[in-house]
């Protein structure tokens, strides 16, 4: 290598790392003066990575676009890619206004031949029983095609049970949010959503109060709990109490306090006057009432 050619190496080596060092100290200026904004940033930045790192995985697979949606699916799939797209992209319209939100950019959708590519796409052991996932900008759904019985009714029972609202209700929580929500609530919001627009309840009734699980710990280990039917139920319940205090623009409320940065007690306190530990008392409270009243 020639002595000029080496200086000149040297000096672009130089003026690189001295970039890098520059870049680094904007960036912890930045977070340290801004923590809120930096951690919503680099939430989308890492969202939008993960979702271009799947897009690349299945990049050999068959594509069908719609206006809001990208269903991707492989040949096995194909009778029913249209309607998984259709089925979006007439479920969206109204979950856009129910959230009051719409994506800037179309969609992801990926269906799933059976439950054991499913699941193994998450690394998850084979006896994991989903329809749908939400997961970093994107939704997985497992194929009519395996959990449909009736064929001739598979159009109708996609449709009114399918988990493509359900789904899309998580991801414009995450999007609205910035990604800072509980877990309970986004559960909550997402059967909500479901049981206004379908009818469809995902969740069997809850046990005694006395099984129940703390809003912490379904924040935490959601899918860690044993009783998921139960904690599915409390998350339900727990957005009927909020629409039950504030209608669901107190919902909304609650997201916008959350996208602002807020943890969920201090959310609750703009929204509810009342904290975390203050909540869960009277949401307690009201459930008891409720059963008491009955039907």
């Amino acid at each position: 290598m020639q002595p000029g050619f080496r200086s000149f190496l040297g000096k672009i080596r130089r003026f690189l790392a001295g970039t890098l060092v520059t870049a680094v100290i904007f960036a912890l200026c930045f977070v340290f003066k801004h923590p809120v904004a930096a951690k919503s940033h680099l939430y989308s930045v890492a969202r939008d990575f993960m979702k271009i790192s799947m897009d690349l995985k299945t990049h050999h697979w068959y594509v069908i676009d719609g206006e809001n949606f990208r269903v991707k699916y492989q040949p096995v799939d194909a009778p029913v890619a249209r309607l998984v797209l259709d089925t979006a992209e007439e479920a969206c319209r109204t979950v856009n206004e129910m959230l009051d939100y719409r994506p800037t950019e179309p969609v992801y959708v990926y269906i799933y031949p059976t439950k054991e590519t499913l699941n193994k796409s998450f690394g998850w052991d084979a006896s994991v029983n989903a329809m749908g996932v939400y997961w970093a900008g994107t939704i997985r759904i497992l194929s009519p095609l395996d959990w449909v019985e009736d064929e001739e009714q598979l159009e109708t029972v996609f449709r009114e049970s399918g988990p493509l609202i359900h789904e899309y209700a998580h991801l414009l929580v995450d999007y609205r949010t910035q990604g800072n929500y509980p877990r309970w609530l986004t559960e909550g919001i997402a059967q909500y959503v479901e049981r206004e627009l379908t009818g469809y309840l995902l969740a069997a009734a809850a046990e005694d109060q006395g099984d129940w699980y703390s809003l912490k710990d379904m924040d935490e280990g959601f899918d860690l709990l044993p009783d998921q039917s139960l904690a599915y139920r409390q998350s339900l319940l727990a957005v009927d109490y909020l629409v039950e205090l504030k209608g669901f623009d107190g919902v909304l409320a609650l997201l916008e306090e959350l996208a602002a940065g807020k943890k969920i007690s201090e959310a609750l306190e703009a929204v509810l006057g009342q904290d975390l530990d203050t909540f869960e008392v009277s949401f307690k409270r009201w459930v008891t009432s409720q059963e008491t009243a009955g039907p």
